[in-house]
């Protein structure tokens, strides 16, 4: 219904105002109306009683048995109808105005009407219930052909039926029929109407508007506390949103993020889009001067935001005041706090509001997180809470690049020992020095074919370097014979796979590089060695490894054979295809050598830069054993 549609379109009070008024309107009328009945049945009842006691009062003393035998005798009839008349219908002439007797089988043995005498009638519902003992009555339409004389004379009357019980009988020898004028009562069943009507609405409209008091009251308590729940909800939202933003960035950092670089680049990006600025710069302090390290805008600019920029501390002495407190410090464009030059180097001549964010590892300044907004500032103010979120992230920033320089210095660590290592079996074997280094160049160039990650890389060039280790627990006079190996002698040999992981495992950096040891002899149909691992079962550092070993076998003169031809190995690598080597990565390595990638350039691969500032030292000494 379209009213109804109207309704529920309006406030929740106006909707209830509308609803509640319908409802209790609705329960004031069927209260009413039920009232109303009741009290009508109760008035025509109490009338109906009166006048069926009035009756039976004044005639069962004089009624007798015999007088229900059948038409009364004309003087036995003229003594009742002189007492009905006198007594009854004269009497109450507003109230009875016709008064029957009746058999039990429904003939009329006397009526003020004479013409209705000796005459039988069918017998209804209120007779039958008379005859059981009980008065009954009902509101008649004249319509029975006994109410013929009534039908021109009366509107509406009562018809009551109440037992006849004569002088001395208990037994109900008949039926008095009393009909009483409505004229009379619906006068005062009219004003009784009024009086229910009047005081039910005055009650209803009392208590609908104490509810309506009452439910505005509650309404607007509950508006307040909805405003108040939902200003927490707001509130613990945005709260969560930004623990959600520290914990996936500190995941992120934790997981993956190793270098400076990478983690000013990466949190940078996660800055500008949480907390919706233009761009986000990270500014260094390296001894004596600060260092635009990264940078990262929401969007293209018109100016470059000038990662690797050098800038003097002394130029920038707001910056290092900024270093001087632990907490964001906001500056506008108009901000007479520094002067011009140091506002283009915080670019305040391009964003209208800038926050610096101290970056600190315990008393150790490490530099600034400068977020900048070029949009007014009442659009995207610098809050408290994204101040408090803006700070949260700065210390993140801190504490992953203390990570960074750990992990610089653990890698270092374990390239020193790398070196060490190495040169440790170099000094036994002058043929694996150089070899190894050989392979490390071609491994690392078949690596970055097939797309292997940085770390990946890494720990293969690690394993070419380290893959003879384990010849360290392999006797000299195995190691160094120049003639064939014996059976046992061979067993022996095959053991330095085992040895070399046994000795890497241990050192958690060296894991995955103590894999690529244990099975670069393995086989690609199964038949190697130490555990006939097969196809890509085995690692694909020592399937590399184990390609660039067998070439560089072949091409390199030993003290027991000649060096072959590069195009006969790559004739011999091709045939065991499938078998011995990884056909995918052998016809890769093949490319390498037919586009002249000659694997001969020591600084060719940066691998070499990181083995040099980690031991160079160590490099020299191992190449003076050599």
């Amino acid at each position: 219904m379209k009213w109804f549609g109207q309704i529920w379109n309006l406030s929740l009070l106006s909707r209830f105002t509308a609803i509640s008024l319908i409802v209790t309107a609705a329960a004031a009328v069927v209260m009413g109306l039920g009232i109303q009945n009741y009290l009508e049945k109760v008035v025509l009842r109490q009338e109906a009683e009166n006048a069926a006691e009035q009756v039976a009062t004044l005639l069962n003393p004089r009624l007798r048995l015999v007088d229900f035998a059948g038409p009364l005798p004309a003087a036995r009839f003229a003594q009742i109808d002189t007492l009905v008349r006198e007594n009854i219908i004269g009497r109450n002439r507003q109230h009875v105005v016709r008064v029957k007797l009746w058999s039990r089988d429904g003939m009329i043995l006397y009526s003020d009407e004479r013409e209705l005498v000796g005459r039988r009638f069918p017998i209804g519902k209120e007779f039958r219930e008379a005859l059981e003992g009980r008065t009954a009555f009902e509101i008649s339409s004249l319509e029975r052909e006994e109410n013929v004389a009534e039908r021109g004379r009366f509107k509406r009357l009562i018809e009551v039926y109440t037992p006849v019980k004569p002088a001395g009988s208990h037994l109900v020898a008949g039926v008095y029929e009393i009909y009483h004028d409505m004229a009379s009562l619906d006068a005062q069943i009219a004003d009784g109407k009024r009086t229910v009507w009047t005081r039910l609405t005055l009650s209803f409209m009392i208590l609908y508007g104490s509810l309506f008091l009452l439910i505005r009251g509650a309404s607007r308590e509950l508006i307040r506390r909805n405003e108040e729940i939902h200003r927490l909800f707001s509130k613990t939202r945005e709260q969560l949103e930004e623990l959600t933003t520290l914990y996936g960035l500190s995941r992120v950092l934790a997981d993956a993020v190793h270098e400076t670089e990478a983690i000013l680049n990466l949190v940078a990006k996660r800055v500008v889009e949480t907390l919706h600025v233009t761009f986000a710069r990270f500014i260094l302090l390296k001894e004596n001067e600060f260092v635009v390290a990264a940078a990262y805008p929401v969007r293209i600019l018109n100016r470059d935001l000038e990662v690797g920029q050098h800038v003097p501390a002394s130029d920038c002495a707001y910056c290092r005041r900024a270093l001087s407190v632990n907490e964001p410090v906001v500056l506008h464009a108009d901000s007479h706090e520094v002067n011009e030059r140091e506002g283009h180097t915080l670019f305040l001549d391009f964003a209208e509001t800038i926050c610096l964010v101290p970056l600190h590892l315990g008393e150790r300044a490490l530099g600034l997180m400068m977020i900048a907004e070029t949009r007014n500032a009442d659009r995207e103010p610098f809050t408290q809470e994204k101040l408090q979120l803006a700070q949260s992230i700065g210390e993140q920033v801190a504490t992953a690049l203390h990570r960074a320089e750990l992990f610089a210095e653990l890698e270092r660590a374990y390239l020193q020992t790398t070196l060490t290592l190495a040169n440790a079996v170099n000094a036994r074997d002058n043929y694996t020095a150089d070899h190894s280094e050989h392979l490390a160049d071609m491994a690392a160039a078949i690596g970055r074919e097939v797309d292997m990650s940085p770390r990946e890389l890494q720990d293969l060039i690690y394993g070419a370097i380290l893959h003879d280790i384990g010849k360290i627990g392999v006797p000299d006079a195995v190691l160094q014979k120049h003639g064939s190996l014996d059976a046992g002698e061979w067993e022996l040999m095959r053991r330095h796979p085992i040895i070399g992981w046994q000795i890497l495992k241990p050192v958690p950096r060296l894991s995955d590089v103590a894999e690529i040891v244990h099975h670069h002899h393995e086989r690609f149909d199964g038949q190697g060695y130490p555990d006939h691992l097969s196809g890509d079962g085995i690692p694909l550092g020592a399937r590399i490894i184990g390609i660039v070993d067998s070439f560089s076998a072949m091409t390199d003169a030993r003290v027991y054979k000649a060096a072959r031809s590069r195009e006969e190995a790559v004739a011999e690598l091709r045939r065991c295809s499938g078998a011995q080597f990884d056909p995918h990565l052998v016809e890769i390595f093949v490319r390498l050598l037919e586009r002249g990638v000659g694997f001969s350039d020591l600084t060719m691969f940066s691998w070499r830069n990181g083995f040099k500032e980690a031991g160079t030292a160590e490099l020299d000494r191992g190449k003076k054993t050599r």
